[in-house]
């Protein structure tokens, strides 16, 4: 099950002496760093999820219900749940190791043999989240190298993404992802002031 972030802080409450199901947009999305680097097709399926969601306060129906009421491809939909992580939520019913990516990883197993075996490591939800997509090769070796854990990667990555100096000079100071990986900046500490 999935929820829109932030549901109740946007959108009106649902009224029962009224039929009329709406939502409503600020224009301060204008400025959010998040939607800006969102593709076009993204923005136009948030906004019918949005919309989908004003029907249960913030809440969405199952993916097979969203394909049908959108008319889309269930594959397309998963794919852009997945895309959209920063705007919609898994329910908590939903664990970690259900929604990681598959990757495989050489790695030795007698002198001269490898083997490839399949690992769960999160790159590809933090790929999704970051907001500054260049460098994704490099970006996956250091995530493979640091192991970093993704629960943390992204609690952190929610307030840097809301920050003053990431926001600076329409986002010139937000780093790669690999110096971000290689710098351990899930680590940081956030500052009284840093946010909006």
């Amino acid at each position: 099950m999935f929820k829109i972030k932030n549901w109740q802080e946007f959108q009106p409450p649902l009224r029962p002496d009224r039929n009329v199901i709406w939502i409503k947009l600020y224009r301060k999305i204008l400025d959010d760093f998040d939607w800006s680097n969102l593709t076009d097709s993204n923005k136009a399926t948030l906004i019918e999820l949005w919309l989908l969601a004003s029907e249960k306060e913030g809440t969405l129906p199952s993916v097979d219900e969203i394909s049908y009421r959108l008319r889309k491809d269930k594959s397309f939909i998963n794919k852009q749940l997945n895309q959209l992580a920063t705007f919609v939520l898994r329910d908590d019913a939903d664990t970690l190791p259900n929604r990681l990516p598959r990757v495989r990883v050489r790695v030795r197993v007698e002198k001269e043999k490898e083997k490839e075996i399949e690992v769960d490591n999160g790159f590809e939800l933090f790929w999704n989240n970051y907001p500054k997509k260049v460098g994704k090769g490099k970006a996956e070796i250091a995530w493979i190298k640091h192991k970093p854990n993704i629960d943390l990667v992204l609690k952190t990555l929610t307030w840097q993404k809301e920050s003053k100096e990431w926001f600076k000079e329409n986002g010139a100071f937000i780093p790669h992802p690999t110096t971000y990986i290689n710098g351990k900046r899930w680590l940081d500490e956030k500052t009284e002031g840093g946010t909006f």
